[in-house]
């Protein structure tokens, strides 16, 4: 009997432990696919307005479970209950941020005027963090990260802002440039109050000086400057077609006329910065290799100083160790000219008509010359050591002669 009570009790025991660890086993399944969903959502939120809703979910779901708080510090090791909240509250608040920070460029706008307008705004603060970071001294991971992503949105913005406005230009401007080139007052009125009523004059100089601006305060590769050329020549194009004309239409107006004037400065400012940007990208190539070159901003002077510095290493092969001349000539050519310049920013150069084939062959010249004064030492030693050894060999075959010739007598 007694028997019987104890299995009855066991089985019970038995059936209730396995019904607990199914219950807790549903809760801790229920728990993580709610809070897997809203991980999900957090990612692919899009408006301040969705965080506020995902908010509400995280503390529903909080509240929800906070029963079984104890359960979920073991369950969710090497996570707890609280940590978990932490992590996607976290997540929450930094995609908040990034959105409220920089707002994205598919905001539906009544015209594209307000569109140059909203992106001016948000380039002078872009510009602004990018510089606040680029003075910060000791940069963290975390720091270049974000200085990355800012980088890469003011690109984005800017790209987009140099078509808006190409697009305005295009919207406001291309009937009077298919136009004849003498216009009555009336034409000349109507395309004023277009250009005024757009504010045409301000938005390409600022598109001009966030482009300026950019070059400055960002590293950027042989790509990148080759696809900053393109946006200048194809702007530049642009306005060489409507500055002009622009000029006539405004000739009484001193103020106008001043702005297409300083417009055209503009222009010329941006090709200059692009150009020393590139110039400065090359120089600091070799410097990185510790090859350092007397400063240079275009190619005769990059081709002069490159001669120099070859000119004197081949003055120094010999006076400089066997090694010490190799790993210079070496580190330049292999690492440096070849692998990078040749490679990656030559074409660049060429390409937009900033230096020339035959400057290079000057270099490739200089580099072959230098080669053979570097490797003809370490052939002059390899020659040298050959002799001694062959005179060697003849000395000992004359002296095994000589005593084979003894013998015999």
């Amino acid at each position: 009997m007694k028997t019987k009570i104890f299995l009855s009790v066991l089985l019970f025991l038995i059936m209730n432990a396995l019904m607990i660890a199914q219950s807790d086993y549903e809760t801790l399944q229920n728990f993580k696919s709610q809070y897997k969903q809203i991980e999900e959502s957090i990612k692919n939120v899009s408006s301040t307005d969705e965080c506020t809703v995902i908010s509400e979910k995280i503390n529903n779901l909080r509240n929800d479970f906070a029963g079984n708080k104890t359960f979920f510090n073991k369950a969710l090791y090497p996570e707890n209950f609280e940590s978990a909240f932490v992590k996607i509250e976290n997540a929450l608040e930094t995609k908040k941020a990034d959105l409220t920070q920089i707002s994205t460029l598919t905001t539906q706008v009544g015209t594209l005027q307000i569109q140059v307008t909203q992106l001016n705004q948000k380039n002078e603060e872009l510009i602004k963090q990018i510089n606040e970071l680029m003075l910060k001294s000791g940069k963290d991971q975390a720091t270049i990260t974000e200085l990355k992503r800012l980088v890469g949105q003011l690109r984005g913005n800017i790209n987009q802002r140099d078509l808006l406005v190409r697009d305005l230009v295009d919207s406001l401007l291309v009937e009077f440039i298919k136009s004849p080139q003498n216009l009555n007052q009336k034409e000349s009125q109507a395309i004023m109050s277009k250009v005024n009523k757009a504010n045409l004059f301000y938005n390409i100089e600022r598109t001009i000086a966030d482009n300026i601006q950019f070059t400055k305060v960002t590293q950027m590769t042989a790509e990148d400057f080759s696809q900053m050329k393109k946006q200048y020549s194809d702007f530049d194009k642009v306005w060489k077609q409507i500055g002009p004309r622009l000029s006539s239409v405004y000739l009484n107006k001193k103020q106008k006329k001043s702005e297409i004037s300083q417009i055209d400065s503009l222009f010329i400012q941006w090709n200059d910065q692009i150009n020393k940007g590139i110039w400065s990208s090359i120089n600091n190539l070799f410097i990185g290799k510790n090859i350092y070159l007397a400063p240079f901003n275009n190619a005769n002077l990059f081709v002069d100083n490159v001669s120099a510095f070859i000119d004197d290493e081949i003055k120094n092969v010999g006076i400089k160790s066997k090694n010490e001349s190799e790993d210079i000539f070496y580190t330049f050519t292999d690492s440096v000219y070849n692998k990078t310049f040749v490679k990656k920013w030559f074409p660049v150069l060429i390409e937009n008509n900033i230096m020339t084939q035959s400057q290079k062959n000057i270099l490739d010249v200089k580099i072959e010359t230098w080669k053979k004064e570097v490797t003809s030492t370490f052939s002059y030693w390899i020659y040298v050591l050959t002799t001694v050894v062959i005179l060697l060999v003849i000395v000992y075959i004359f002296q095994k002669t000589k005593k084979k010739s003894i013998k015999v007598e």
